[in-house]
């Protein structure tokens, strides 16, 4: 038995989450997140290798510095930063021409952490980031500035999307001894709402065998080479309800069944069947009759394909004369 959910009857809400990471100049490596050093290539070091250390695949990174400042210098610092429709990154609305104190300003060298994409999920959190060197800490923004606690020094930036952090100002001097970084990865999480009506005619037939009858099965059966016999239904037949059923020629169709119920007159037990269901309940209230008990529902895709099932707390009786209502949530 199976019923299509009305659109209406769906709600899907994303709601963020967030994880907190802290690593230190002793765990940053072992989980892949690397330090590079970038610096303006020029005749001396354009050739200039440098390399970081990754513990888990125990392999030493080769790379070059000035390859490092060019990828820097041409998406984060080409002179677009106030262009919201070409600049990478978040950024004020503020427009300061003073180099000193510009939001974004690359000097002639600087260092990047690498956060992989597995430890910062869509992005790392605007206003998360907090980095202790030594004994001063420096924190972001939340609008991709790296600044000195206390002040209002910039020391960097904070590409939240990319998982980057680029030391710009006085890099040579953080970072090479011990220090922490703080940070919260962002997830998006989808919370499922789907309410399923079980209206009065829906779903209250017992799935039990014994509730049917089948009428015009027919079976055969034959043995083959191997002696090995089979059986082969020729006619499926037709099920039927147990129940007493006038037809439109006048007809009775009978196929009730002897219930549970005794008569006190006849001292005999009564033939029964679902239309019979307001006696049954009102003297056998703990028994189902023929009206199922609902245990767990089944969520299915357009391929009829099972998705999702909710076990419900204890069983529901469907009645034939009362709607039932089922909120089912879960979320992905």
């Amino acid at each position: 038995m199976l019923k299509r959910i009305p659109k209406s009857d769906i709600s899907i809400r994303p709601f963020k989450v967030y994880k907190e990471w802290s690593f230190d100049q002793n765990t940053a490596s072992g989980s892949s997140v690397f330090i590079y050093s970038a610096s303006v290539g020029n005749v001396v070091n354009d050739y200039q290798i440098d390399t970081v250390y990754n513990p888990n695949t125990e392999q030493t990174i080769s790379y070059y510095p000035y390859s490092i400042y060019g990828q820097l210098r041409a998406q984060f610092y080409n002179g677009n930063e106030d262009n919201p429709f070409t600049r990478f990154g978040s950024k004020t609305n503020e427009y300061n021409t003073d180099v000193s104190n510009k939001e974004r300003f690359l000097q002639n060298d600087a260092k990047v952490i690498s956060i992989p994409q597995i430890l910062m999920g869509e992005s790392i959190k605007k206003g998360s980031v907090s980095l202790i060197n030594g004994s001063i800490t420096y924190f972001d923004d939340k609008y991709s500035n790296l600044i000195q606690s206390g002040s209002t020094h910039r020391i960097g930036n904070v590409f939240y999307s990319q998982g980057l952090i680029v030391l710009t100002s006085g890099s040579n001097s953080i970072l090479t001894s011990s220090w922490e970084l703080n940070y919260k990865s962002t997830e998006t999480i989808y919370e499922h709402e789907y309410l399923l009506v079980v209206n009065e005619s829906e779903f209250n037939i017992s799935t039990n065998p014994s509730s049917y009858v089948l009428v015009g099965r027919e079976t055969s059966s034959f043995t083959d080479s191997d002696g090995k016999t089979f059986m082969v239904v020729n006619n499926p037949g037709v099920k039927y309800i147990r129940k007493r059923s006038t037809l439109e020629n006048g007809d009775i169709l009978d196929y009730t069944y002897s219930g549970s119920i005794s008569s006190s007159v006849t001292n005999s037990w009564i033939s029964g069947g679902f239309e019979h269901y307001d006696l049954s309940s009102s003297v056998d209230s703990t028994g189902s009759f023929l009206t199922p008990f609902i245990t767990a529902i089944g969520l299915y895709d357009d391929d009829c394909d099972l998705v999702a099932i909710a076990k419900l707390p204890k069983p529901i009786k469907s009645e034939p004369d009362i709607p039932l209502n089922f909120i089912v949530r879960f979320d992905t």
